[in-house]
């Protein structure tokens, strides 16, 4: 994230965290933390209770303010429960931004005791105990060094100092010695250097004003099974084609809007991509195993045909044994058969008689074996087929996968889904999963993630249908709401009704039943329950490759 697109962030997100109250701090993925916070004044966009997403690192360190919240189940670390100590539950009494530095400091109210007062590093300093000792408690958001927590004095508040801007005249000279000069970062001196001086000067000026629109770089082609195009870059100016690497751009006014979008793409979508992959590291390595398995199969049946093929060098010897005599031993003959003469070659040790009867032998071992390795080749090939399903259920975060997997160890769906389970494309480009069946309701939650929203017609029996979700806090428009609603409608007690109420949650809240019907669900946690119209066409026009929903995705 450059310094910059953290100056538009802070604009924007300091006046909103100023009286929030911090009420949780987790930790959904390795470099990656979540705030939780509860605004004073619900936002537009953000909602009450906005989530900051802060990842740090020198690779891609990314912050932003999402409306939906993603979950971490994961057992904390110390590192997060000290952040929880001494900053959650407490109100943010002032943001300082230092931008240039991409550091965001948060002034948390209360005090920390002086008998527990630490340095700005966090190593104690046994304090005398006295309340006048105590230290103000700032946290600390660095996009290079992650979080951490500083007790400072009064007199010891950040301050940070506005960088100094070039002159227009003396911007190449400044672009050159570029480490005197905070605000030209990297991004913005690969730009720089494709655009005349006038440009230059210009852009300059306007970076310095501060404001302006935030650029958005979306793929030209949308996801494999969507109408959705993720953002791969985000920029504070607008891209030159060579950078832009044939992307589509879209200009966006509001920064905590345009962050939000991008975030989800580059953070969230990609932390849920890693973990997948992490989780499935057994699996990949039990199919790497497997392969090597079956193609030692491969070398086992070439050996065995050659075993096979001296059952007809034996019958050749057979039929024209009579020329030699009984005790005749040779390295080799040469017979006639049907296409010419035919050299044999043989043991020496043994007669012609032995070898003829060594090769018949052969013969029978080879047909033996041929029975041992077809049947060898089944039972890999199986577990293979099984294992290459249960994989792409787990890059793709399915909950039925990430139970295996998790046995195994003390966020593109299958070519070919299940035939219980039908699929759909939303007009805002999400995949839809819907049962045919009370066991296709159960292949569908199989295939899901966690953070899926599931649906189901309310008051009776019906189909399950999933909303997938490329990560926790990706929020899900309100037609594609009423569409999956819909779908969900159009296969169960409701389906004559004009309208239709259904229930949606979270796949980790919904729980099969025990000794309950098949597909019969336990919700533990409901979002919400809406009233959708029901459209008897609504199948059709979204089933993949009809064409039928026109809306550009979002």
């Amino acid at each position: 994230m450059d310094a910059h697109l953290f100056r538009l962030f802070c604009s924007a997100a300091c006046p909103l965290l100023t009286g929030a109250r911090l009420a949780k701090v987790q930790e959904p993925a390795e470099g990656v933390l979540t705030f939780n916070f509860e605004l004073f004044r619900p936002h537009p966009v953000l909602g009450r209770k906005p989530q900051l997403v802060f990842k740090s690192g020198r690779k891609d360190p990314f912050a932003f303010l999402s409306a939906a919240r993603t979950s971490a189940n994961a057992e904390p670390s110390a590192y997060v429960m000290r952040l929880r100590k001494y900053a959650a539950g407490r109100t943010v009494r002032c943001a300082v931004p230092d931008w240039a530095g991409r550091v965001l400091w948060l002034l948390m109210s209360g005090a920390m005791p002086g008998r527990e007062q630490t340095g700005g590093d966090g190593a104690g300093t046994g304090g005398s105990g006295e309340a006048r000792d105590s230290k103000l408690v700032w946290l600390c958001l660095s996009l290079r060094e992650g979080a951490r927590l500083c007790f400072l004095d009064e007199n010891e508040t950040p301050k940070p100092v506005e960088p100094a801007w070039p002159e227009a005249g003396s911007l190449a000279s400044a672009c050159v010695d570029w480490r005197a000069w905070p605000v030209l970062t990297p991004a913005l001196r690969r730009t720089l250097k494709d655009m005349d001086q006038l440009d230059a000067s210009a852009l300059l000026a306007d970076l310095e004003a501060g404001g302006g629109d935030v650029f958005l770089y979306a793929k030209a082609e949308p996801e494999e099974g969507s109408r959705r195009r993720p953002v791969v870059k985000v920029s504070c100016w607008p891209l030159s084609p060579e950078q832009a690497g044939g992307l589509v751009e879209e200009a966006v006014a509001d920064p905590l809007e345009a962050l939000m979008r991008a975030g989800g793409d580059l953070v969230l979508a990609e932390a849920s991509r890693r973990a997948a992959q992490q989780t499935a590291l057994p699996l990949v390595r039990r199919e790497k195993r497997l392969l090597q398995l079956l193609a030692r199969q491969d070398e086992e049946t070439e050996r065995l045909q050659k075993m096979l093929a001296l059952g007809e060098q034996g019958r050749l010897l057979q039929s024209w044994l009579w020329q030699w005599p009984q005790d005749y031993r040779a390295g080799s003959v040469s017979v006639e058969g049907e296409a010419g003469p035919v050299a044999i070659a043989l043991d020496p040790r043994f007669t012609l008689r032995e070898n003829m009867e060594r090769f018949f032998h052969q013969a029978k071992r080879a047909m033996r074996g041929f029975a041992h390795v077809e049947a060898r080749r089944r039972e890999l090939a199986g577990e293979l087929k099984a294992l290459r399903d249960r994989l792409r259920e787990t890059l793709m975060g399915g909950t039925g996968a990430r139970k295996e997997a998790k046995k195994a160890q003390p966020q593109a769906l299958p070519a070919e889904p299940p035939r219980r389970v039908q699929v759909f494309a939303s007009s805002d480009g999400f995949t839809l999963l819907r049962g045919r069946d009370a066991k296709g309701n159960l292949e569908v939650r199989r295939l899901a993630s966690p953070h899926d929203i599931w649906v189901h017609a309310e008051g009776g029996p019906g189909a399950h249908v999933i909303i997938r979700r490329s990560h926790g806090g990706e929020a899900v428009p309100e037609r594609t709401l009423d569409e999956a609603g819909c779908l969900a409608a159009l296969k169960s007690w409701l389906k004559d009704e004009p309208n239709a109420l259904l229930t949606y949650c979270e796949v980790r809240h919904v729980k099969p039943m025990r000794g309950a019907a098949l597909g019969t669900m336990r919700m533990d946690k409901v979002l919400f329950t809406r009233s959708v119209p029901v459209d008897p066409a609504l199948e059709e026009r979204l089933r993949p490759g009809s064409g039928g929903a026109s809306a550009e995705p979002a």
